[in-house]
């Protein structure tokens, strides 16, 4: 009988563990989500510095399937007015993992796949200010939350100290 018990117990503790175990999520694949036009809301801010600001970008994805290669084409409008484009290549170099290129990024950036299916990258890139140009570095996550929605959050840093943080949602 108690052996019959544990066993038992057994059978229901495996059953609760599995059916609130999270399930392994489906990985972002950029060429997927972000082929064709997409639109993007968010902010930047820096406590530190005192600077809230929205922003939306416009983004163009084309795939070359022969060189396995999204081009990401970004126009950024910030709400003050001022405007930026930036293009990212993206080249997949396996089912997981792509190697990201900018023209204003220091080196070549691994994006990975998280067991969670985001994407992670980090990235030191050059940018001009009014008083010259900045280095600084971006750490990256892109989640989906849904077939249409995926959100990137970054944590912008300067000689290993977090100086802001980007939110960022696209919508398809």
């Amino acid at each position: 009988m108690i052996q019959s018990w544990k066993k038992l117990a057994l059978v229901f503790l495996v059953s609760l563990f599995a059916a609130t175990a999270p399930a392994l999520a489906k990985p972002l694949i950029l060429e997927e989500f972000f082929r064709g036009k997409t639109v993007g809301e968010g902010v930047f801010e820096s406590k530190i510095a005192g600077v809230y600001r929205p922003f939306k970008v416009y983004l163009t994805g084309t795939w070359n399937p022969r060189t396995f290669t999204l081009r990401l084409r970004e126009d950024f409008v910030y709400e003050d007015g001022e405007r930026d484009t930036k293009t990212w290549f993206f080249q997949k170099v396996a089912e997981d993992r792509y190697i990201g290129q900018r023209a204003d990024v220091l080196s070549p950036t691994n994006v990975v796949t998280g067991e969670d299916g985001s994407l992670r990258f980090s990235y030191i890139a050059e940018l001009e200010t009014e008083n010259g140009p900045i280095k600084l570095r971006f750490d990256d996550t892109l989640t989906q939350i849904d077939k249409r929605t995926v959100r990137n959050t970054a944590k912008v840093m300067k000689a290993g100290i977090t100086i802001g943080t980007v939110d960022l949602t696209f919508k398809r």
